[in-house]
């Protein structure tokens, strides 16, 4: 939808019918180093019309590809011009004509397609671009975004470069390891729960998460009691995706005005075909992934001034300034739909980039590449074979999340779709701008692609939306591994022989556990109690990561805050670093830790505690103080169980014999259908054997 303006001018001095060429003036020839500040003149009254010339009536057509990269020509008709249908920006309604149109009405793919109309001296200019259309309607009739809006869009590189309003990118061949700046940013804040953003595998605590912004795709339209002259969607065109996987990610761009098709991969056009060039009518691509997948947004060129590439009529994701890659396109065809008909197409080559992403349009050059994003990914698939997958994205606050996670599903996806039940194990880099680096190594079983979306989507939106500076990331690569079976185990019930201790000694638990398939098994635990920690009655929780981090959320919430960009990568490093296979033993002392910032203070004399509290700082937290362990597992640990113990400095060493804790319900159950169909509940499991005999305490009297 971007190129409409520029296939209308490409279309007046190229090979065009002779029709065309005698009716549409010469192109508007400026050079193509004219500063920003002159964009004004860009409007040519011999070749563009003013909105304010069209009266109701007046007649014209339009260009745009509907096959290869030819353009062709539909016949146009004023209906009416809707004032103030955007703040201070009027619309001209059409009735569009012609074989394909009649027949699909406003096709998503057609957004920039240049539309000239006869004025009154019989010459044809140019009054915009076909940007709006409704839903579901039976004649084809359409909006025109009027051109002398679009051609006031800035173009070129040091308009886009704002897009950093705090650059971080370091020089080619600067040192890697330039510590991020940790300078505080008064008055701004950031946190994780706050924004959304967490893992698959652990969901927010309290509350739901803040639906998304829906996108203006076909398929949200529906839902709609009246139907609205809107933007026409933005058809994404996709290759190398499976089906399922494609059906999977396709909700999560379509809450960007991004409709996923499945269509293939690019390449150059036809041999029959003429070279595509971005003229006004011709199709204009902008590839946010290539390589083993390809991702291409669909468009047409309204305008080419001197190098200068204006389309689209409505905006992209209205970003303001961008840096996407920006290329010529063809069209496959047009598919006739009853709810919105769209075309399908591929890129063909990359040849400039897209610089400005406006309510009115879209707007960029033509010469320059746009910085992309290298994605390596090597697999071992559960058959036993290995493959390398190379990716290059585009670089985008919104985008580039989506689009690096659709590479990761890919990847696992690869030859086959993940086993019914699987385990994935994976290690992936993130490598920032500012030369920070955040590892991501996990297991997940019985995950699916989307879910598997969500581990690499997190930093990168993160890094990109925070108050302080957007860090793009500069390089993604990753290893990963797939097995076709669940290495997945329930946690059933946690004994602990003893009750009382005294500070210094060690807890020992024993956690029996189902495994997916397979007998039930004993994990033998151990945690050491702090040396300082005083007399009193303690909670002792043994968990899986999901409860563990649930837990974090609502005890030490300042762990997940950020005041500065340092701070956001600190919060992110310590999300990573929790493993699904593992258990999380945590003991919960006193409400007796303060916080300043993300530093902790735990143990604090309680006047100190109290002075802290009450200097009036927005940035010092009270908090409950724990002492953590992590215990590694060969399983995915779901489940969870907690229990009391006391702590007495002159207690003896007496038991009660073994103390069975039952465990709660999992917090992420095996899905349904896919536990062992013999496991029992957790309340019918008998008691494990007491711990081994060199464990077991001499004097059996109670406490």
């Amino acid at each position: 939808m971007t190129s409409r303006l520029a296939l209308i001018l490409a279309l007046a001095s190229a090979g065009l019918p002779a029709l065309a060429r005698a009716e549409s003036p010469a192109p508007h020839d400026v050079p193509a180093t004219a500063s920003l500040s002159t964009q004004d003149s860009l409007f040519d009254p011999a070749r563009h019309m003013h909105v304010s010339e069209v009266r109701p009536g007046m007649t014209g057509y339009g260009l745009t590809v509907f096959k290869g990269t030819k353009i062709e020509k539909f016949d146009v008709k004023v209906l009416s011009i809707l004032k103030n249908f955007n703040p201070q920006h009027d619309v001209v309604l059409i009735q569009c004509e012609g074989d394909y149109l009649k027949h699909t009405g406003s096709v998503a793919g057609m957004s920039g397609s240049p539309i000239f109309l006869k004025d009154d001296e019989g010459q044809y200019r140019m009054i915009g671009a076909f940007a709006y259309g409704w839903p579901l309607t039976k004649d084809p009739v359409a909006g025109v975004q009027p051109i002398e809006y679009m051609l006031k869009l800035p173009v070129g590189r040091n308009w886009s470069a704002r897009a950093n309003s705090k650059p971080t990118t370091q020089p080619d061949g600067a040192a890697g390891s330039e510590p991020i700046r940790a300078d505080r940013h008064s008055g701004l804040s950031w946190s994780l729960t706050q924004a959304g953003m967490v893992p698959f595998w652990k969901p927010l605590s309290g509350g739901n998460q803040a639906e998304p912004t829906k996108g203006l795709d076909a398929g949200s339209r529906l839902g709609e009691n009246a139907p609205q002259l809107e933007q026409l969607a933005t058809p994404l065109m996709t290759g190398g995706l499976s089906p399922s996987v494609l059906k999977q990610v396709a909700p999560l761009f379509a809450r960007y005005g991004l409709t996923a098709l499945q269509s293939g991969g690019g390449g150059s056009a036809s041999p029959d075909e003429a070279p595509a060039k971005l003229e006004p009518g011709a199709a204009l691509a902008v590839p946010l992934l290539s390589g083993d997948v390809d991702m291409t947004a669909i468009g047409t060129v309204t305008e080419n001034i001197g190098g200068r590439i204006f389309g689209f009529g409505h905006p992209f994701n209205n970003e303001g300034p961008v840096q996407l890659p920006l290329g010529s396109g063809t069209i496959h065809g047009v598919i006739a739909n009853l709810q919105t008909s769209f075309k399908l197409g591929a890129l063909t080559k990359d040849c400039g980039e897209l610089t400005t992403d406006e309510s009115v349009g879209v707007a960029g050059e033509l010469g320059h590449s746009a910085p992309t994003i290298p994605i390596e990914f090597n697999v071992r698939y559960a058959d036993g074979s290995t493959r390398a997958y190379h990716f290059q994205a585009a670089q985008h606050p919104k985008f580039t999340p989506m689009i690096a996670g659709a590479a990761l599903a890919a990847a696992v996806t690869g030859p086959s779709e993940l086993p019914q039940y699987n385990t994935v194990r994976y290690q992936i880099t993130l490598q920032f701008a500012n030369g920070q680096s955040i590892d991501i190594q996990n297991t997940a079983a019985n995950a699916n692609a989307q879910e598997l979306f969500g581990e690499i989507g997190l930093p990168l939106q993160a890094a990109m939306e925070n108050p302080f500076e957007r860090v793009p990331v500069k390089r993604i690569t990753g290893t990963m591994s797939i097995d076709d079976d669940a290495n997945l185990a329930q946690i059933l019930d946690v004994n602990v022989p003893r009750s009382k201790y005294r500070p210094g000694e060690t807890v020992k638990a024993y956690v029996t556990y189902k495994p997916f398939r397979e007998p039930e098994g004993i994990l033998p635990i151990e945690m050491e109690l702090p040396r300082d920690l005083p007399q009193g009655t303690y909670q002792l929780i043994i968990s899986d990561a999901q409860r563990y981090f649930q837990d974090m959320q609502q005890s030490e919430p300042f762990r997940f805050t950020a005041d500065s960009i340092g701070d956001v990568f600190g919060v992110l490093k310590d999300v990573a670093a929790i493993r699904q296979n593992a258990v999380y033993l945590r003991l919960i002392r006193q409400p007796d830790g303060v916080a300043v910032g993300r530093v902790a203070l735990p143990d604090l004399p309680s006047s100190r505690r109290q002075i802290l509290l009450g200097a009036g700082r927005s940035n010092i937290t009270p908090f409950v103080s724990s002492t953590v362990k992590t215990v590694p597992t060969e399983r995915v640990m779901t489940g969870s169980a907690q229990f009391a113990i006391t702590v007495d400095p002159k207690a003896k060493v007496e038991v009660a014999g073994p103390r069975p804790s039952k465990a709660e319900p999992a917090a992420a159950p095996i899905p349904a259908g896919k536990r062992d169909e013999h496991r029992k509940p957790a309340t019918a499991e008998p008691a494990p054997p007491p711990p081994p005999a060199e464990d077991q305490p001499k004097d059996k009297k109670e406490d």
